[in-house]
């Protein structure tokens, strides 16, 4: 018996069991969530999905509601100190996971984390380009049929996160995305994944081509205070498909910190790396990710520069960007 069914079988009998998704959950973070909890009731355990903060894409809205996705915020769950959690694409101890009641067992994601000790079960793959092809080896392992809802979620959750299987991806990517494909609908994935953007955020766009500088093929812009956390992502990616762009940093300014979103076509600049360095390392903030893309926050409060923050912050990260 493999490890995972080895937690499977510690779940069963258990009151209630919650698989909780990262803050501002992603396409991959809930769809995740949507397919283990599927995975799980195929074994006589019921669960709950929840996450903290909002969800402010429209497409990743879309996806809940046509798929009937049961995704609740954690504060309408109504959670108690007994209660088992599961948590996906994310780690308790990380920025983006609220530590929320309950007892965490168990970490399934594929971003570079350190999980607490004395968890049931860990499974990180930080090599992989999304936790949907985590849960769907869970499934061909088990040997459990995949519905095509499930299918189209956790494709949705790949493509997004790989870009169609552009960047960051690895060879268990491709087989996942082959088997999505076959059952899942295809229509509504490509409806789900293209139409990403609300009329109201096409400003932001106009702000960034003003506010927009170039220097040695990094792209560097200040976005409004109230542009939404998962836009700046977006924002990113767009900027990166202009061809003389092959880095971006992106900022956001909050009333006590700066949020960042870089992304990196470039080989030799690995973000989630730079932002070690430039955040953590020192500890003006925190951030990470992967390779080609990755976030943080600034502490405003660490910096000495905070009448022009962004513009400081855009420096520190220059300065360790080779030529």
């Amino acid at each position: 018996m493999n490890k995972f069914s080895q937690l499977i079988e510690r779940l069963k009998g258990l009151p209630r069991v919650v698989i909780q998704a990262h803050d501002f959950p992603d396409h991959d973070a809930v769809a995740s969530a949507y397919a283990l909890a599927y995975l799980l009731k195929q074994h006589g355990i019921e669960t709950i999905q929840v996450y903290h903060g909002v969800i402010d894409r429209v497409s990743i809205h879309r996806m809940i509601d046509i798929l009937g996705i049961p995704i609740v915020h954690a504060d309408e769950a109504g959670l108690r100190v007994e209660d088992i959690l599961i948590v996906v694409d994310g780690c308790v101890g990380e920025k983006n996971v609220t530590d929320l009641t309950g007892e965490e067992i168990a970490v399934i994601d594929h971003h570079e984390v350190t999980p607490a000790a004395g968890l049931w079960y860990q499974d990180i793959r930080p090599h992989y380009g999304a936790t949907a092809t985590i849960i769907y080896e869970y499934y061909q392992q088990l040997g459990i049929t995949m519905p095509a809802a499930v299918a189209t979620a956790l494709q949705v959750g790949l493509n997004i996160d790989t870009a169609n299987l552009t960047r960051g991806f690895c060879e268990a990517d491709v087989e996942a995305f082959a088997f999505f494909h076959r059952i899942a609908d295809q229509d509504l994935v490509n409806n789900i994944c293209r139409n990403s953007l609300e009329s109201s955020e096409l400003p932001y766009y106009q702000h960034l081509l003003r506010e927009l500088r170039i220097e040695r093929g990094v792209a560097t812009a200040l976005m409004p205070a109230d542009c939404p956390k998962n836009l700046l992502g977006l924002l990113g990616d767009f900027l990166i498909a202009v061809d003389s762009i092959d880095v971006s940093i992106l900022a956001c300014g909050r009333p006590e910190t700066i949020q960042l979103s870089l992304r990196s076509e470039r080989q030799e600049v690995n973000v989630a790396r730079l932002a070690q360095q430039v955040l953590v390392d020192t500890e003006i903030g925190f951030g990470g990710g992967h390779a080609h893309m990755a976030g943080g926050v600034v502490n405003l409060a660490k910096l000495q520069h905070a009448d022009n923050a962004a513009e400081h912050v855009f420096g520190l990260f220059m300065q360790n960007i080779p030529d």
